[in-house]
């Protein structure tokens, strides 16, 4: 039960970080999806299943990742 609580906090963390930074974070990844863990950008890719893979296969996703499309 703890687990899932600090990871929805983490995930929580993640959104907010993203919403506050998505301009400078445009600049580097525009038309990617993005996976963000905690403040910070760990992962991208144009196709949001092989990120999604990636991240699975790091035991990372489902979890407290983030995972965004940067217009």
């Amino acid at each position: 039960m703890m687990s899932s609580i600090i990871e929805l906090l983490e995930y929580r963390r993640a959104k907010i970080w993203f919403a506050e930074n998505k301009e400078r974070v445009r600049r580097s990844f525009k038309g990617m999806y993005i996976a963000v863990l905690g403040e910070k950008v760990i992962d991208h890719d144009k196709d949001k299943f092989l990120l999604i893979r990636r991240l699975w296969s790091e035991g990372l996703f489902p979890g407290p990742v983030v995972i965004e499309y940067v217009d």
